[in-house]
Protein backbone atom coordinates (compact mmCIF):
# COMPACT_ATOMS: atom_id res chain seq x y z
CA UNK A 1 0.00 0.00 0.00
CA UNK A 2 1.23 3.49 -0.83
CA UNK A 3 1.98 5.83 2.12
CA UNK A 4 -1.14 7.62 3.35
CA UNK A 5 -0.92 11.41 3.26
CA UNK A 6 -3.40 13.57 5.16
CA UNK A 7 -3.52 17.11 3.86
CA UNK A 8 -6.98 18.36 4.90
CA UNK A 9 -9.62 17.92 7.62
CA UNK A 10 -11.71 15.90 5.14
CA UNK A 11 -8.75 13.55 4.63
CA UNK A 12 -8.29 13.05 8.38
CA UNK A 13 -11.97 12.38 9.11
CA UNK A 14 -12.29 10.08 6.11
CA UNK A 15 -9.20 8.16 7.26
CA UNK A 16 -10.81 7.57 10.66
CA UNK A 17 -13.73 5.76 9.04
CA UNK A 18 -11.44 3.66 6.83
CA UNK A 19 -9.10 2.87 9.72
CA UNK A 20 -11.97 1.59 11.87
CA UNK A 21 -13.74 -0.09 8.96
CA UNK A 22 -17.06 1.53 9.85
CA UNK A 23 -18.57 4.98 10.41
CA UNK A 24 -18.56 5.70 14.15
CA UNK A 25 -21.61 7.01 15.99
CA UNK A 26 -21.64 8.92 19.29
CA UNK A 27 -17.92 8.24 19.44
CA UNK A 28 -14.66 9.91 20.30
CA UNK A 29 -11.95 8.90 17.81
CA UNK A 30 -8.25 9.57 18.31
CA UNK A 31 -5.54 8.91 15.72
CA UNK A 32 -2.03 8.85 17.15
CA UNK A 33 0.76 10.43 15.15
CA UNK A 34 4.31 9.12 15.40
CA UNK A 35 6.18 12.05 13.96
CA UNK A 36 4.85 12.20 10.40
CA UNK A 37 3.58 8.61 10.52
CA UNK A 38 0.02 7.58 11.35
CA UNK A 39 -0.26 5.42 14.44
CA UNK A 40 -3.12 3.44 16.01
CA UNK A 41 -6.74 4.61 15.91
CA UNK A 42 -8.72 4.57 19.17
CA UNK A 43 -12.53 4.74 19.30
CA UNK A 44 -14.55 4.99 22.51
CA UNK A 45 -18.17 5.83 23.20
CA UNK A 46 -18.77 9.47 24.05
CA UNK A 47 -19.72 9.97 27.72
CA UNK A 48 -23.46 9.90 28.31
CA UNK A 49 -23.25 12.05 31.44
CA UNK A 50 -21.58 15.36 32.19
CA UNK A 51 -20.46 14.41 35.70
CA UNK A 52 -17.70 11.94 34.83
CA UNK A 53 -15.79 13.98 32.25
CA UNK A 54 -12.50 14.20 34.16
CA UNK A 55 -12.16 10.48 34.73
CA UNK A 56 -13.23 9.81 31.16
CA UNK A 57 -10.63 12.19 29.75
CA UNK A 58 -7.91 10.66 31.92
CA UNK A 59 -8.75 7.11 30.75
CA UNK A 60 -8.75 8.13 27.08
CA UNK A 61 -5.43 9.94 27.41
CA UNK A 62 -3.93 6.92 29.13
CA UNK A 63 -5.14 4.65 26.32
CA UNK A 64 -3.66 6.91 23.63
CA UNK A 65 -0.41 7.07 25.59
CA UNK A 66 0.01 3.28 25.40
CA UNK A 67 1.66 3.97 22.04
CA UNK A 68 5.03 5.12 23.37
CA UNK A 69 6.08 6.27 19.90
CA UNK A 70 3.19 8.73 19.64
CA UNK A 71 4.07 12.43 19.59
CA UNK A 72 0.72 13.98 18.71
CA UNK A 73 -2.94 13.13 18.16
CA UNK A 74 -5.86 14.00 15.90
CA UNK A 75 -9.31 13.96 17.54
CA UNK A 76 -12.87 13.88 16.22
CA UNK A 77 -16.21 13.74 18.00
CA UNK A 78 -18.88 11.92 16.00
CA UNK A 79 -22.25 12.95 17.42
CA UNK A 80 -25.84 13.80 16.61
CA UNK A 81 -25.85 16.55 19.22
CA UNK A 82 -26.33 19.98 17.59
CA UNK A 83 -23.52 22.50 17.82
CA UNK A 84 -24.66 25.36 15.56
CA UNK A 85 -25.92 28.79 16.44
CA UNK A 86 -28.13 28.82 19.52
CA UNK A 87 -26.76 25.52 20.87
CA UNK A 88 -24.11 25.05 23.58
CA UNK A 89 -20.85 23.49 22.50
CA UNK A 90 -21.14 19.72 23.15
CA UNK A 91 -18.68 17.98 25.50
CA UNK A 92 -16.70 21.17 26.14
CA UNK A 93 -15.48 20.18 29.62
CA UNK A 94 -14.49 16.72 28.43
CA UNK A 95 -12.50 18.06 25.45
CA UNK A 96 -10.66 20.58 27.63
CA UNK A 97 -9.85 17.86 30.14
CA UNK A 98 -8.65 15.53 27.38
CA UNK A 99 -6.36 18.21 25.95
CA UNK A 100 -4.93 18.82 29.40
CA UNK A 101 -4.25 15.13 30.09
CA UNK A 102 -2.75 14.57 26.65
CA UNK A 103 -0.47 17.58 27.09
CA UNK A 104 0.64 16.22 30.47
CA UNK A 105 1.54 12.97 28.69
CA UNK A 106 3.65 14.90 26.18
CA UNK A 107 1.19 14.55 23.32
CA UNK A 108 0.38 17.54 21.13
CA UNK A 109 -3.25 17.84 20.03
CA UNK A 110 -2.97 18.91 16.40
CA UNK A 111 -6.68 19.27 15.59
CA UNK A 112 -10.12 18.52 16.99
CA UNK A 113 -13.21 18.23 14.79
CA UNK A 114 -16.88 17.64 15.44
CA UNK A 115 -18.71 15.44 12.94
CA UNK A 116 -22.49 15.33 12.69
CA UNK A 117 -24.96 13.46 10.49
CA UNK A 118 -24.73 16.04 7.70
CA UNK A 119 -21.63 18.19 8.27
CA UNK A 120 -18.35 18.60 10.14
CA UNK A 121 -16.43 21.55 11.59
CA UNK A 122 -13.37 22.41 13.60
CA UNK A 123 -14.27 22.04 17.26
CA UNK A 124 -12.78 25.39 18.27
CA UNK A 125 -14.15 28.25 16.19
CA UNK A 126 -13.47 31.97 16.27
CA UNK A 127 -15.15 32.13 19.65
CA UNK A 128 -14.12 29.60 22.34
CA UNK A 129 -17.81 28.96 22.96
CA UNK A 130 -18.58 27.97 19.37
CA UNK A 131 -17.42 25.56 16.69
CA UNK A 132 -16.05 26.56 13.29
CA UNK A 133 -17.80 26.86 9.97
CA UNK A 134 -19.66 23.73 8.88
CA UNK A 135 -18.62 21.71 5.83
CA UNK A 136 -21.03 19.21 4.23
CA UNK A 137 -20.12 15.53 4.73
CA UNK A 138 -20.17 15.16 0.94
CA UNK A 139 -16.68 16.68 1.04
CA UNK A 140 -15.42 13.45 2.63
CA UNK A 141 -16.49 11.37 -0.35
CA UNK A 142 -14.75 13.66 -2.80
CA UNK A 143 -11.50 14.12 -0.88
CA UNK A 144 -8.32 12.70 -2.38
CA UNK A 145 -7.48 10.32 0.47
CA UNK A 146 -10.93 8.70 0.40
CA UNK A 147 -10.62 8.15 -3.34
CA UNK A 148 -7.18 6.58 -2.92
CA UNK A 149 -8.31 4.22 -0.15
CA UNK A 150 -11.42 3.15 -2.05
CA UNK A 151 -9.24 2.48 -5.10
CA UNK A 152 -7.03 0.29 -2.91
CA UNK A 153 -10.09 -1.74 -1.88
CA UNK A 154 -10.95 -0.18 1.47
CA UNK A 155 -14.57 0.38 2.48
CA UNK A 156 -16.41 1.98 5.39
CA UNK A 157 -19.36 0.10 6.85
CA UNK A 158 -22.35 1.73 8.47
CA UNK A 159 -21.75 0.08 11.85
CA UNK A 160 -19.22 -2.02 13.74
CA UNK A 161 -22.03 -4.33 14.83
CA UNK A 162 -22.04 -7.33 12.49
CA UNK A 163 -25.33 -8.78 11.39
CA UNK A 164 -26.01 -11.87 13.48
CA UNK A 165 -27.49 -14.63 11.31
CA UNK A 166 -31.06 -15.24 12.26
CA UNK A 167 -31.48 -18.48 14.15
CA UNK A 168 -34.02 -20.50 12.25
CA UNK A 169 -36.83 -22.05 14.24
CA UNK A 170 -37.04 -24.67 11.50
CA UNK A 171 -33.60 -26.10 12.37
CA UNK A 172 -33.98 -29.59 13.80
CA UNK A 173 -31.58 -29.93 16.76
CA UNK A 174 -31.77 -33.72 16.62
CA UNK A 175 -28.53 -34.05 14.63
CA UNK A 176 -26.61 -32.03 17.21
CA UNK A 177 -28.26 -33.92 20.09
CA UNK A 178 -27.36 -37.23 18.45
CA UNK A 179 -23.73 -36.08 18.16
CA UNK A 180 -23.77 -35.07 21.84
CA UNK A 181 -25.03 -38.51 22.83
CA UNK A 182 -22.29 -40.18 20.80
CA UNK A 183 -19.69 -37.96 22.50
CA UNK A 184 -21.04 -38.93 25.91
CA UNK A 185 -20.27 -42.57 25.17
CA UNK A 186 -16.58 -41.90 24.40
CA UNK A 187 -15.85 -38.22 25.08
CA UNK A 188 -12.07 -38.28 24.74
CA UNK A 189 -12.09 -39.94 21.32
CA UNK A 190 -15.04 -37.94 19.95
CA UNK A 191 -13.88 -34.55 21.15
CA UNK A 192 -10.42 -35.22 19.71
CA UNK A 193 -12.08 -36.00 16.38
CA UNK A 194 -14.06 -32.73 16.53
CA UNK A 195 -10.89 -30.80 17.30
CA UNK A 196 -9.12 -32.34 14.32
CA UNK A 197 -12.16 -31.59 12.13
CA UNK A 198 -12.13 -27.95 13.26
CA UNK A 199 -8.42 -27.61 12.55
CA UNK A 200 -8.82 -29.17 9.12
CA UNK A 201 -11.69 -26.83 8.20
CA UNK A 202 -9.73 -23.78 9.37
CA UNK A 203 -6.38 -24.69 7.90
CA UNK A 204 -7.49 -26.14 4.58
CA UNK A 205 -10.68 -24.24 3.81
CA UNK A 206 -13.52 -25.80 1.88
CA UNK A 207 -17.21 -25.71 2.62
CA UNK A 208 -18.27 -27.92 5.55
CA UNK A 209 -21.23 -30.22 5.16
CA UNK A 210 -24.31 -29.92 7.35
CA UNK A 211 -23.19 -33.01 9.27
CA UNK A 212 -19.74 -31.55 9.87
CA UNK A 213 -21.24 -28.29 11.12
CA UNK A 214 -23.51 -30.24 13.47
CA UNK A 215 -20.55 -32.25 14.77
CA UNK A 216 -18.50 -29.11 15.45
CA UNK A 217 -21.47 -27.36 17.06
CA UNK A 218 -21.99 -30.35 19.35
CA UNK A 219 -18.32 -30.34 20.30
CA UNK A 220 -18.43 -26.66 21.24
CA UNK A 221 -21.06 -27.43 23.86
CA UNK A 222 -18.14 -28.90 25.85
CA UNK A 223 -16.40 -26.03 27.64
CA UNK A 224 -12.97 -27.67 27.57
CA UNK A 225 -13.00 -28.09 23.78
CA UNK A 226 -14.42 -24.59 23.29
CA UNK A 227 -11.56 -23.07 25.31
CA UNK A 228 -8.94 -25.20 23.58
CA UNK A 229 -10.20 -24.08 20.17
CA UNK A 230 -10.26 -20.43 21.28
CA UNK A 231 -6.72 -20.67 22.63
CA UNK A 232 -5.40 -22.38 19.49
CA UNK A 233 -7.32 -20.13 17.09
CA UNK A 234 -4.61 -17.40 16.90
CA UNK A 235 -2.00 -19.97 15.83
CA UNK A 236 0.72 -18.94 18.29
CA UNK A 237 2.53 -21.07 20.87
CA UNK A 238 1.66 -19.22 24.05
CA UNK A 239 -0.02 -20.17 27.36
CA UNK A 240 -3.80 -20.46 27.12
CA UNK A 241 -4.47 -17.65 29.60
CA UNK A 242 -2.24 -15.21 27.72
CA UNK A 243 -3.84 -16.09 24.39
CA UNK A 244 -7.43 -15.88 25.63
CA UNK A 245 -6.75 -12.40 27.02
CA UNK A 246 -4.82 -11.28 23.95
CA UNK A 247 -1.86 -10.62 26.22
CA UNK A 248 1.05 -11.85 24.10
CA UNK A 249 3.89 -9.86 22.56
CA UNK A 250 3.63 -12.01 19.43
CA UNK A 251 0.89 -10.96 17.03
CA UNK A 252 -1.83 -13.54 16.35
CA UNK A 253 -2.40 -14.95 12.89
CA UNK A 254 -5.35 -12.71 12.08
CA UNK A 255 -6.11 -14.51 8.80
CA UNK A 256 -6.62 -17.70 10.82
CA UNK A 257 -8.90 -15.90 13.26
CA UNK A 258 -10.89 -14.51 10.33
CA UNK A 259 -11.32 -18.05 8.98
CA UNK A 260 -12.52 -19.18 12.40
CA UNK A 261 -14.99 -16.29 12.50
CA UNK A 262 -16.41 -17.37 9.14
CA UNK A 263 -16.88 -20.96 10.37
CA UNK A 264 -18.53 -19.83 13.61
CA UNK A 265 -20.99 -17.70 11.65
CA UNK A 266 -21.78 -20.77 9.53
CA UNK A 267 -22.51 -22.68 12.74
CA UNK A 268 -25.10 -20.08 13.70
CA UNK A 269 -27.03 -20.76 10.50
CA UNK A 270 -27.74 -24.33 11.65
CA UNK A 271 -27.90 -23.72 15.42
CA UNK A 272 -31.05 -24.09 17.45
CA UNK A 273 -31.28 -21.53 20.28
CA UNK A 274 -30.30 -24.18 22.85
CA UNK A 275 -26.94 -24.65 21.12
CA UNK A 276 -26.22 -21.04 20.08
CA UNK A 277 -24.50 -19.58 23.16
CA UNK A 278 -21.10 -21.16 22.43
CA UNK A 279 -20.58 -19.84 18.86
CA UNK A 280 -22.12 -16.47 19.77
CA UNK A 281 -19.75 -16.06 22.71
CA UNK A 282 -16.74 -17.14 20.64
CA UNK A 283 -17.66 -14.61 17.94
CA UNK A 284 -17.90 -11.94 20.63
CA UNK A 285 -14.53 -13.01 21.98
CA UNK A 286 -13.01 -12.53 18.50
CA UNK A 287 -14.55 -9.05 18.28
CA UNK A 288 -13.04 -8.24 21.67
CA UNK A 289 -9.61 -9.42 20.49
CA UNK A 290 -10.00 -7.08 17.50
CA UNK A 291 -10.90 -4.12 19.71
CA UNK A 292 -14.51 -3.98 18.52
CA UNK A 293 -16.20 -3.59 21.86
CA UNK A 294 -19.65 -2.62 20.60
CA UNK A 295 -19.88 -5.69 18.38
CA UNK A 296 -18.56 -7.91 21.18
CA UNK A 297 -21.19 -6.57 23.59
CA UNK A 298 -23.89 -7.23 21.02
CA UNK A 299 -22.86 -10.87 20.73
CA UNK A 300 -22.76 -11.23 24.52
CA UNK A 301 -26.25 -9.78 24.80
CA UNK A 302 -27.66 -12.29 22.33
CA UNK A 303 -25.75 -15.21 23.89
CA UNK A 304 -27.05 -14.36 27.36
CA UNK A 305 -30.57 -14.00 25.98
CA UNK A 306 -30.45 -17.66 24.98
CA UNK A 307 -28.51 -18.83 28.07
CA UNK A 308 -28.44 -16.32 30.95
CA UNK A 309 -26.06 -18.58 32.91
CA UNK A 310 -23.45 -19.05 30.16
CA UNK A 311 -20.34 -18.36 32.23
CA UNK A 312 -17.90 -17.16 29.54
CA UNK A 313 -20.48 -14.77 28.09
CA UNK A 314 -21.15 -13.34 31.55
CA UNK A 315 -17.41 -12.92 32.18
CA UNK A 316 -16.81 -11.17 28.86
CA UNK A 317 -19.88 -9.00 29.38
CA UNK A 318 -18.50 -7.86 32.75
CA UNK A 319 -15.09 -7.14 31.19
CA UNK A 320 -16.69 -5.09 28.43
CA UNK A 321 -18.75 -3.20 30.98
CA UNK A 322 -15.56 -2.37 32.89
CA UNK A 323 -13.90 -1.06 29.72
CA UNK A 324 -11.25 -3.81 29.56
CA UNK A 325 -9.51 -3.81 26.16
CA UNK A 326 -7.62 -6.84 24.85
CA UNK A 327 -3.86 -6.55 24.91
CA UNK A 328 -3.59 -7.12 21.17
CA UNK A 329 -5.89 -4.20 20.40
CA UNK A 330 -3.74 -1.84 22.45
CA UNK A 331 -0.52 -2.19 20.47
CA UNK A 332 0.11 -1.35 16.84
CA UNK A 333 2.29 -4.43 16.23
CA UNK A 334 -0.43 -6.86 17.31
CA UNK A 335 -3.68 -4.99 16.55
CA UNK A 336 -6.10 -6.24 13.91
CA UNK A 337 -6.14 -4.55 10.57
CA UNK A 338 -9.02 -5.20 8.19
CA UNK A 339 -7.45 -7.11 5.30
CA UNK A 340 -9.38 -5.22 2.65
CA UNK A 341 -7.80 -1.96 3.81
Amino acid sequence: MEPIRISSPADAISYMGHSLGYWPKESLVCVALEGKTLGPTLRVNLPNTTGATEGYAERVARAVGIDHDATAVLIALFTHQPWGQGHPKPFAAMVQGLKRHLAAAGLLVHDVWIVGPESFATYDGVSPASCGQETPLAALESCLLNAELVYQGSSVGQSDTPAIPELSAAVDPDTVEAALQTMAADPAKCLDAVYRLWMDLIDHGGEPSHEQLAEVLAGLQHVGLRDQILADMPGINEPMAATLFGATDEAPQWERIDSSEKLLRQLLTIAAPTHAAAPLTMLGHICWWKGRGTAAANYMHVALTFDPDYHLARLLDQMLGAGVVSGWAQHKNTAYRNHDQ
